[in-house]
């Protein structure tokens, strides 16, 4: 897990938890803790997660690699 700095999330955090992607209990709970104490990084993940629902925000990856046609890890 990276963090911005030793006081607020990374943005590739938020992203991965605005996007449900922690699995991992710790690493969550780490992430709800910190987003209930900070207000600068729970306006940032809001402002994630209004990118992440915008269909039109341009987000990097727009459909599922082709793991067969050398856009994925199987080449």
């Amino acid at each position: 897990m990276k963090h911005l700095s030793a006081s607020h999330l990374s943005d590739n955090d938020l992203e991965r938890y605005a996007s449900g992607m922690i699995h991992h209990d710790a690493e969550l709970k780490f992430i709800e803790d910190h987003l209930f104490a900070c207000p600068e990084c729970t306006e940032r993940m809001y402002a994630v997660q209004d990118h992440l629902d915008d269909p039109a925000s341009g987000s990097a990856q727009t459909g599922e690699p082709d793991l067969y046609g050398g856009d994925g890890p199987l080449q």
